[in-house]
């Protein structure tokens, strides 16, 4: 695979991971779906014409509401049938204080993941080497029920009862340490 298309790949998969909070935004802008998604796909173009071109982006989802909020401006310009014209200063004040709540919670999200994460790491090093294995083969190694049962000697249905058990043990463990850091 090239560098230009893992480069590609890689803004594919991040547009595509932050796509709710995106359509979140130009959703509740514009109340319409058909035209939210005609946005959407505009947006997703620009960008893909962008790292095709080499342009690097350094805050992506940024990027994109921006992007999104000058299609939307556009939109809302270009309206006939609007009933209440646009003050464009006016919504351009609006949108960037929009935008910067969106900001706001992409930093709060990303903090929060983080936390999260660590708690989750905490959990599974506390846990006996039997069951960190046990983990390991099923979701770092991604191996099948069926693989890890005859890896470990034990049946589908042990394992299958072991890994709920062990998903549940760490939710709580995890849940528990959050509610100490708060």
């Amino acid at each position: 695979m090239s560098r230009e298309s893992e480069i590609i790949q890689r803004a594919a998969a991040e547009f595509i991971h932050d796509r709710h909070r995106l359509g979140a935004f130009v959703g509740g802008l514009l109340r319409d779906a058909h035209a939210a998604e005609d946005v959407i796909q505009e947006v997703w173009v620009r960008l893909a014409a962008e790292v095709e071109k080499g342009t690097a982006i350094e805050n992506q989802p940024a990027w994109c509401r921006g992007v999104a909020r000058n299609l939307i401006l556009k939109h809302w310009r270009t309206q006939q049938t609007a009933k209440v014209v646009a003050d464009s200063e006016v919504m351009e004040a609006f949108l960037t204080q929009v935008e910067t709540a969106f900001s706001e919670a992409d930093e709060t999200a990303d903090d929060e993941w983080q936390r999260r994460q660590q708690a989750l790491d905490d959990c599974v090093a506390a846990l006996p080497e039997k069951s960190r294995r046990m983990l390991s083969l099923r979701y770092e190694a991604r191996k099948s029920v069926e693989e890890v049962a005859r890896t470990t000697g034990q049946s589908f249905d042990a394992v299958t009862k072991s890994l709920y058990r062990l998903r549940q043990a760490l939710t709580d463990c995890v849940e528990r340490k959050l509610s100490q850091t708060i």
